[in-house]
């Protein structure tokens, strides 16, 4: 395969159904970044697709050569990192294709018309040969991960960097079109899907994951929704081998069609590979996007439960806005919530300047700058304090092993192993 590499590309917005040209992204190569000019037809109607650094006005914007090599932080958003990038690369190795001098348009043009949110890009990467037949199941998803994780050359690199639908993160994803009813999948590569079909994404454990982290991620996810954190919907798909993947109904897909999702890290041009955005700003961001205070006290409750949850991987891309046809903008419902360490055993964004160990003064004192009432917060920490202290249960609803439980337990709750569970009174 003659490989060409991308100089200018058309950027399309398909929102909820409809397709508007939303303007050409050009690489300069001398420069080392991108130009972005919208076109006369979205100009005409306009959306804040990207309100602060990609503003709808007329003539070239230049991307900042930092910290998303020469893009833009909208489209930094659609590219893949961690298990999609590698992927890729790994494709064009074997098409004898240096993918070290790719540019980030030669990247958007493999995510192409498939990636997350409501942005598509022309022209696209041509395709392998994507497998649309009935032989494919999640074992063989496991299967593919392992042969990648190992390097070796027999995995389908094709169809599993087609199925990735461009999401971010470490670990190994494909989007799928479930059929809950049938319990029946087919792998999602963009086509229209059947009466039945929903737009899923399914997880795959990484190579430095807990042995059960897709079980642990749903009883996370049971944790959130008992704390009062909107959750798309979640369950456990279990295998005939016995694996067990965790799998989250996508919320940039809806029945009306396609919504613009843009992370806090793309509308600020901020890196999610360091501590570049702390609580405050992201209660800022949150009004300044909504101009709605109830969505504000969402943000509040997502960090609050990040606080006692001990999920610290709360990174710039891991708090998104999603925006409908109307140009209205909304917190996304949370994701990627599961126990996580941190960088340094901290916060990736801190809390009123703590990141190690945040307590309720810290949470407070957020709570006062983002203009959030006393009361409405000490509720929303209750709230969730209460749904962590009910970890077991949700443990062993999702089928989580009985000493990760335990371990997990000690850490949020400060249990030892052989404390009874405060139940709350019936």
């Amino acid at each position: 395969m003659k490989f060409n590499p991308i100089r200018k590309m058309s950027v399309v917005l398909d929102l909820e159904g409809k397709q508007t040209n939303l303007g050409t992204l050009a690489w300069s190569n001398s420069e080392r970044r991108a130009y972005f000019e919208y076109s006369a037809e979205f100009l005409a109607a306009p959306l804040l697709v990207s309100p602060f650094y990609v503003k709808t006005n007329p003539g070239l914007i230049e991307a900042p050569r930092v910290p998303f090599d020469g893009l833009h932080g909208l489209f930094n958003d659609s590219l893949p990192d961690g298990w999609g990038r590698l992927l890729l690369d790994r494709r064009l190795q074997r098409l004898g294709i240096d993918y070290h001098q790719l540019t980030p348009l030669d990247r958007l043009s493999a995510v192409g018309t498939t990636g997350m949110g409501a942005l598509a890009y022309i022209p696209e990467l041509p395709d392998g040969d994507k497998k649309l037949d009935d032989d494919i199941d999640l074992d063989w998803f496991i299967e593919q991960v392992d042969l990648i994780q190992a390097e070796l050359d027999v995995a389908d690199i094709d169809t599993l960097q087609g199925a990735q639908g461009g999401s971010a993160g470490a670990r190994p994803k494909i989007m799928i079109g479930f059929n809950q009813v049938q319990n029946t999948f087919v792998l999602d590569y963009g086509q229209s899907m059947e009466p039945g079909f929903e737009r899923w994404m399914v997880k795959a454990r990484s190579a430095d994951d807990p042995a059960e982290i897709g079980v642990e991620e749903a009883a996370y996810a049971l944790m959130a929704r008992a704390a009062g954190v909107e959750m798309a919907e979640t369950r456990v798909l279990n295998t005939k081998k016995g694996n067990r993947l965790f799998a989250t109904k996508r919320f940039d897909r809806t029945l009306d069609g396609r919504l613009h999702m843009h992370t806090a890290s793309g509308i600020l041009n901020a890196s999610h590979r360091e501590a570049s955005l702390n609580y405050e700003q992201l209660h800022k961001l949150t009004f300044l996007m909504t101009r709605d205070s109830s969505e504000v006290l969402r943000m509040f409750r997502h960090m609050v439960f990040n606080v006692y949850a001990r999920n610290r991987d709360d990174h710039a891309k891991n708090h998104a806005f999603l925006m409908k046809g109307d140009g209205r903008w909304t917190l996304s419902p949370a994701y990627d919530l599961t126990f996580s360490s941190g960088p340094g055993g901290e916060h990736s964004a801190d809390v009123a300047g703590e990141g190690k160990n945040p307590d309720m003064q810290h949470l407070l004192t957020i709570s006062k700058k983002a203009s959030i009432p006393e009361q409405d917060a000490k509720d929303v920490i209750d709230q969730v304090r209460t749904a962590i202290d009910r970890w077991p249960e949700f443990a062993e609803e999702a089928g989580l092993a009985k000493s990760r439980t335990t371990e997990l337990d000690r850490i949020l709750n400060a249990r030892k192993p052989t404390q009874a569970m405060r139940r709350p009174a019936i």
